[in-house]
């Protein structure tokens, strides 16, 4: 019973030696992940310069910058004319905006004013956001302003002008700091971090176990048409013996990239306790039976290299797209999802690492892993041989 263990630990040492496919199925993973974490997790920021030009350097064109300045991720560059102007020429910026001599006074008085644009072309994507937000800022100072004016023009000679400021102040403060209108973002598939993370790190990981299937697959062929598993049958190996070394081979694979992927995942981001991460890893060595089985498969019936890699890349990607390996799917995705390894994988992962459920809430995610294998590795001991046909 030692000897197909002692292939499967030539078979792994045999991986771990080959940098290739240890690049391909531990650093391209982690690599992945942290770009898709990096890039969909976190709230949506902006991060710009506005170019200003202050001709007129009066109380609202002050409070327009004071508002700008607390505004996160954009920064105010106030320039003089002359500079605004040379700077445009050489396209050291490609927008600035000017606030006229007579700006200030204008808005107090409640008469019409105007802000001056500049640009260069389209004035480019950061600079037509940083002139929107500055946009944004004068039209809603500008409109307490003109709040004020109507109000002390309704009340002139009823109430003392300073106790009209005193209130339009307060309200206009109170109403910044709880608007009655606010907008928030909330992510497809999920209302949080860590429903993003829950859902992307077993993605990932399903991923690449099953990417795995191309790699054991061909490896199998490759043996045959050397005339290594022929040499084998020399030895006191019998067949049987040998196809269990094989499919051990593939589990122990499989269960060292989970092992090493979900470590760093656990550590780094801390998506849930100790006992989340033993019951993930428990049902990881179904994912890996499943997936070493399927490849076990490929590699029995397939007669070339060509083959074995093209039927392996076929099935793992059609699992990968239509498993849902990244958001939840509906629909028509939802029915193809059902034939797919990763529908069932992934929704126990996610329900396990979320702390809703255990691993004894997953029976029928287990009896897809378990019926998967079975039938596959029935289908590879059927076609399974040391010699090319």
């Amino acid at each position: 019973m030692t000897r197909p263990f002692f292939i499967a630990v030539f078979e792994l040492r045999r991986y771990l030696a080959d940098r290739g496919e240890l690049a391909f199925g531990i650093a391209l993973p982690i690599a992945l992940f942290a770009l898709m974490y990096g890039t969909f997790s976190g709230e949506p920021s902006f991060n710009g310069t506005a170019p200003i030009v202050d001709l007129d350097g009066g109380v609202v064109t002050g409070e327009i910058l004071q508002r700008l300045d607390a505004i996160g991720g954009l920064t105010v560059e106030l320039l003089s004319d002359d500079e605004a102007t040379a700077k445009l020429d050489r396209s050291a910026i490609l927008t600035a905006v000017v606030f006229p001599a007579g700006f200030s006074e204008a808005v107090v008085a409640g008469e019409p004013a105007q802000v001056v644009t500049r640009q260069r072309g389209n004035g480019g994507n950061a600079g037509q956001i940083a002139v929107s937000i500055v946009r944004g800022v004068t039209d809603r100072v500008a409109s307490e302003a003109a709040a004020r004016v109507a109000v002390a023009a309704a009340l002139d000679g009823d109430v003392e002008p300073e106790r009209i400021d005193a209130t339009v102040a307060g309200l206009l403060a109170a109403s910044r700091e709880l608007p009655p209108v606010t907008v928030t973002s909330r992510r497809l598939g999920g209302d949080g971090d860590d429903d993003f993370v829950d859902r992307l790190m077993p993605g990932i990981l399903v991923m690449f176990l099953t990417f795995a299937v191309t790699l054991g697959s061909q490896s199998m062929v490759e043996d045959r048409r050397l005339g290594t598993l022929e040499r084998l049958m020399t030895t006191r190996l019998t067949l049987g013996q040998m196809f269990v070394g094989k499919f051990l081979a593939g589990l122990f694979r499989a269960m060292f990239q989970a092992l090493v992927l979900l470590s760093l995942g656990f550590a780094a981001l801390q998506v849930a306790g100790a006992f989340q991460y033993f019951q993930v890893m428990a049902f990881c060595l179904l994912i890996a039976g499943a997936v070493a089985a399927i490849g076990l498969a490929i590699g029995a019936l397939a007669t070339s290299r060509d083959q074995a890699v093209w039927a392996g890349v076929v099935i793992t990607m059609f699992m990968t797209v239509f498993g849902g390996t990244f958001f939840p799917v509906d629909g028509a995705l939802d029915v193809l999802s059902r034939f797919t390894l990763n529908r069932y994988a992934i929704d126990a992962l996610d329900s396990i690492i979320s702390g809703g459920e255990s691993l004894l809430d997953q029976g029928l995610e287990a009896a897809v892993m378990a019926g998967v294998a079975l039938v596959a590795l029935a289908v590879a001991r059927w076609g399974f041989r040391a010699t090319d046909r």
